[in-house]
């Protein structure tokens, strides 16, 4: 666990294969979280390590595409935050919609 960029230098100083800021705890110690994700992964694209982020304590599907924006791949989240990223009121109608269309082909035949 890492909360700021001084330990994210230090541990790809030392060789760390991953550091895991904690973003929903950096915030509500009220931090910017983001802007402090955005500078640890800066240090690490600005250097030669092979130290890579695993964001940590994700709390909506908003914070993950912004981070996935920034060049971020490696997270955790529970499943709220998943069943966020996948879930689309206009990917159930459009579904519904060829179910329907599916069930009324099938009773012309």
């Amino acid at each position: 666990a890492v909360y700021t960029p001084g330990q994210v230098m230090a541990a790809a100083g030392l060789g760390a294969s991953y550091a895991a800021p904690y973003l929903g705890r950096l915030t509500d110690a009220g931090q910017d979280g983001p802007a402090m994700i955005k500078a640890m992964h800066d240090i690490l694209n600005g250097s030669a390590s092979r130290t890579r982020l695993l964001v940590a304590s994700l709390r909506s599907a908003d914070q993950v595409i912004d981070l996935v924006t920034l060049g971020l791949d490696t997270f955790t989240f529970g499943t709220t935050v998943a069943e966020e990223l996948i879930t689309s009121d206009l990917t159930a109608s459009a579904a519904a919609d060829f179910q329907r269309a599916a069930e009324a082909m099938e009773d012309k035949t």
